[in-house]
């Protein structure tokens, strides 16, 4: 077997061209090569915190298998970009002093407006020990604790969570701008950043933060530091925490504060271009070019089945953003190949449910549905909190990180982003009906009902029978867990 020959489509940009080892002469090879040796075809579409290295390195590990279950495999490979964004560039802003200051100050100013646990007593409005609380956030930044010194709060015993009115934002800012006297750690923080030659010193900080806390800094200029000005900025993001947690819409007391730390003052260092990039180019791998690497194994795959050498099975499985792509490939058959039918397998699916509902209403049902069976393996809720994605920075999984924080629409030319966007690959969306249900929820309702169905969800950790085994504990796990492709496998050799 050669893979990488026989069972690889290498695209960019969701196209083939100079870049790519991939042409399309390829598709027809390859499917025609399918077709004469298997009835039964699997595509497979990695996931987007791939480079293309993993992703050849996910075809040479899952060909054999998928073929010994008795399927013809063939991976689609393309680059995002989105390690480097989602990796590297996060750990730079762990070390930045403005982060780790701002993160601390916010945290502060949240406990003490809604009450909560530091390793002390504390509640609604009272007082806090403010020294032991930024000891131990200094702590946890170097890595010298394992959790995080703000514990996640009891919502019910919450004054702040029982509906008490929020402080308004120029009283809460002058607090902030009153207790700066007694915090020098934070002080030293934002004079250091304001002392820094612009020309030569690299921050962490977005441009238009630097702007906003520091007016008139150019390349060439340091520009003004007003304490007042950096404590209504650390007012804005403390009440945005707050009233995602009034809403039941936060990921947990500390990661909502860096979600709303990261989208106030890093947001164009933590990958929301390259991931909307990404799945634009999932998009595009459909469009009309005769080089887009999507419609050109569809349309092939349409002039097998018109030449009366289609597949009786083809099951396409996408591991996290993959589901995406499966979303696209599906919209382009029922304009270019309406007669194909698939089995569709997500793996952590990263796609929203208005994607996904949007799907499920033009392909899953009617009288002759284009997907014929349908299953999803993802993380328990309890499992997908405890998956850090970045060890310190962000404590929880991918998907809590994308829906906190890279999910948005492009409106009138400019992007907007949307805070805590539900995943289908999520279980909080499926379980919270009381958060997330009726107006403004449709797409989640629809959803929710497709896959209440008997044996449509497997949520790891799983042992509920052949198909339905499941043992994945990281986002990255569904591809080499071995329980997880076991029932993939099991799922490829029988009708399930």
């Amino acid at each position: 077997m050669n893979v990488q020959r026989d069972h690889v489509l290498h695209s960019a940009n969701g196209r083939f061209g100079d870049d790519t080892t991939s042409s399309v002469e390829d598709v027809a090879r390859i499917l025609g090569s399918a077709a004469s040796a298997s009835r039964h075809l699997v595509l497979h579409f990695h996931g987007g915190l791939v480079s293309q290295r993993a992703g050849r390195g996910i075809a040479d590990r899952l060909a054999p298998r998928y073929a010994d279950a008795g399927a013809y495999p063939l991976f689609f490979v393309w680059e995002s970009g989105l390690v480097e964004s989602l990796v590297n560039n996060p750990r730079d802003i762990l070390a930045d002093r403005a982060f780790r200051a701002l993160v601390t100050k916010v945290a502060e100013w949240v406990v003490k407006k809604i009450g909560g646990s530091v390793g002390l007593k504390g509640a609604a409005g009272t007082t806090i020990d403010e020294v032991r609380l930024r000891e131990e956030f200094g702590q946890w930044f170097d890595g010298a604790r394992a959790r995080p010194p703000v514990v996640d709060l009891d919502r019910a015993a919450s004054a702040t969570g029982k509906g008490a009115s929020l402080p308004g934002l120029d009283d809460l800012a002058a607090d902030i701008e009153y207790g700066l006297d007694a915090d020098p750690d934070f002080q030293d923080a934002f004079l250091a950043l304001q002392a820094a030659d612009p020309a030569t010193t690299a921050t962490a900080l977005d441009d238009h933060a630097l702007q906003a806390l520091l007016p008139g800094r150019t390349h060439a200029a340091k520009g003004a530091l007003s304490w007042w000005t950096v404590a209504r900025w650390v007012a804005t993001v403390v009440l945005a925490v707050i009233e995602r947690y009034r809403a039941g819409r936060d990921h947990g007391i500390y990661c909502t504060v860096v979600e709303e730390v990261l989208r106030s003052a890093f947001l164009d260092k933590v990958g929301t271009v390259v991931w909307n990039q990404m799945k634009r180019d999932t998009h595009d791998g459909f469009g009309d070019d005769p080089r887009c690497c999507g419609t050109a194994v569809v349309r092939e795959l349409g002039a097998l089945q018109a030449a009366g050498r289609g597949f009786d099975r083809i099951t396409l499985i996408g591991h996290s953003t993959g589901a995406i792509y499966i979303c696209e490939l599906l919209d382009a058959a029922a304009r270019l190949a309406p007669e194909l039918r698939f089995d569709v397998v997500l793996l952590a699916p990263a796609v929203s449910h208005a994607r996904f509902a949007d799907a499920l209403d033009a392909h899953a049902g009617g009288d002759h549905p284009r997907v014929r069976r349908l299953r999803m393996f993802a993380m328990s809720e309890p499992v997908e909190s405890a998956d850090a994605m970045v060890p310190v920075l962000y404590t929880r999984s991918l998907l809590y990180f994308v829906s906190g924080l890279l999910e948005g629409d492009v409106r009138d030319g400019r992007w907007v982003g949307e805070v805590d966007r539900p995943l289908v690959g999520m279980q909080r969306y499926q379980d919270l009906a009381e958060t997330y249900s009726g107006a403004g929820f449709e797409a989640v309702d629809r959803v929710r009902g497709e896959l209440a169905a008997s044996g449509r969800v497997v949520w790891s950790c799983a042992d509920d029978g052949d198909g339905r085994r499941c043992a994945s504990r990281k986002h990255g796990d569904f591809d080499n867990d071995e329980t997880t492709l076991a029932s993939l496998e099991w799922m490829l050799a029988n009708a399930w």
